[in-house]
């Protein structure tokens, strides 16, 4: 026989040590979410992890192609256009992969030369991608979000020891060119290290 047993009529001992127990495993987690929190993170961990369930919605495979879009088309273009979105051909079954085609919102005259330049631009693209991703490009005549561009501090001037000891380990070099970017390499890692 198989007896009830009345839950109301449990000791307060047993129902005290329930609640404590209760109280004590939330307390822990509480704590584990606060250490949790207490861990840093790169604002563009965050926003790139926010941004990329949106930019699948629009066809991107991640939020990459609208983060670098201005390295991709360049300066002359970084402004006045902006990817929408990639349509992706419907496939039937035994069919391979088909490229999409990449829509882009450009502003009213530049339309013209972003049109002529657009062979370059997929090229641009797929080489971003790694593969053709796309072999087409319609360009909307629509106003383009601005862009705000961050420049970074000015370097100070450098220390008549730290321009020499730069001058004597590039003595010697042929090339103007080459030794005019490595005296703008060494200036700004001779000014971050100290």
């Amino acid at each position: 026989m198989i007896k009830s047993v009345d839950k109301s009529n449990a000791s307060p001992k047993t129902s005290g040590k329930k609640a404590k127990k209760a109280a004590s495993s939330t307390s822990e987690s509480q704590a584990a979410a606060r250490k949790q929190r207490k861990g840093s993170r790169r604002l563009g961990e965050l926003i790139g992890q926010s941004l990329t369930p949106l930019c699948r919605k629009q066809g991107f495979a991640s939020a990459d192609i609208v983060q670098f879009w201005a390295e991709i088309v360049g300066p002359q273009f970084a402004h006045c256009t902006e990817p929408d979105k990639i349509r992706w051909p419907r496939r039937g079954e035994g069919d391979g992969f088909h490229p999409g085609t990449l829509v882009v919102h450009c502003e009213g005259a530049q339309s013209v030369f972003f049109q002529h330049e657009r062979e370059s631009v997929i090229q641009r693209v797929n080489a971003y991608f790694g593969y053709p991703a796309i072999d087409k490009i319609q360009i909307l005549q629509r106003p383009v979000r601005p862009r705000r561009t961050v420049q970074p501090p000015p370097l100070r001037a450098m220390t008549q020891a730290e321009e020499a000891n730069l001058d004597n380990q590039l003595q010697g070099m042929e090339n103007d060119r080459m030794a005019a970017a490595l005296k703008r390499l060494g200036h700004a890692i001779a000014v971050k290290n100290k």
